[in-house]
């Protein structure tokens, strides 16, 4: 990822610094560091009714009622200017496939989140930047799909968050869907925003240019 930042300097003839921001990986799909910060939740909840699906040998599939929960709470990177709102959560998410419930071991989750892009660098905010946290456990972008849950997103209105990312000075609201082995007792899920490490360097001005680099850090809202 690479983002370009003009400044004007008032003191030099049509001086002009270009501060590039890179970061250390591909955009939204670093591994997360280690370090947290955590904000409570909201403990409203809602269950939402869900239709038993008809499994391959004509036996409904064994799937939970989903469970809405109520969150607003937001994050803010100071760093790069991206806010991270989290709206609300549904738990235990019908999968379009029902024999994926016959281990009685996954379950479903999709949360409805707004990102808004206030940087003053060009770069773009991600749905892949943030993660589903069990119980500590980063869930696999790659198992975060609404082809899992298409038929439930369609029939409740759920409209999934753009894949293209946001924009320096734009917002997006929408939906991501996560789907994760449940083990057994209750889970600790967090959403998760990782910002990863980040060099900038200014070129030009009276030094010739400077750099410096934005550390790694993680910041969670609990579900």
């Amino acid at each position: 990822m690479k983002i370009m930042k003009k400044v004007v300097f008032a003191l030099l003839l049509a001086g002009m610094l270009v501060a590039s921001l890179t970061a250390c990986g591909s955009a939204g799909e670093s591994e997360v560091s280690s370090t947290a910060v955590s904000q409570s939740s909201s403990t409203d909840s809602e269950e939402l009714s869900s239709a038993p699906v008809e499994s391959g040998d004509g036996e409904s599939a064994a799937q939970p009622t989903p469970t809405r929960k109520e969150i607003n709470q937001t994050i803010t990177d100071p760093e790069l200017g991206y806010t991270v709102t989290l709206k609300q959560a549904i738990i235990d998410i019908p999968f379009d496939d029902p024999d994926i419930w016959n281990d009685g071991y996954r379950t479903g989750v999709c949360v409805e989140v707004e990102l808004k892009n206030d940087s003053e660098y060009t770069g773009r905010l991600y749905g892949t930047d943030l993660k589903l946290l069990v119980n500590g456990d980063p869930v696999s972008t790659s198992n975060s799909r609404i082809s899992s849950f298409q038929t439930y997103a369609d029939e409740n209105n759920l409209t999934a968050l753009t894949s293209s990312g946001v924009p320096q000075g734009e917002s997006a609201s929408g939906w991501l869907f996560y789907y994760y082995d449940t083990g057994s007792g209750d889970n600790e899920l967090k959403l998760r925003y990782s910002r990863e490490e980040t060099k900038v360097t200014v070129i030009g001005g009276p030094d010739g240019g400077t750099s410096s680099t934005i550390p790694a850090q993680d910041f969670d809202i609990l579900i």
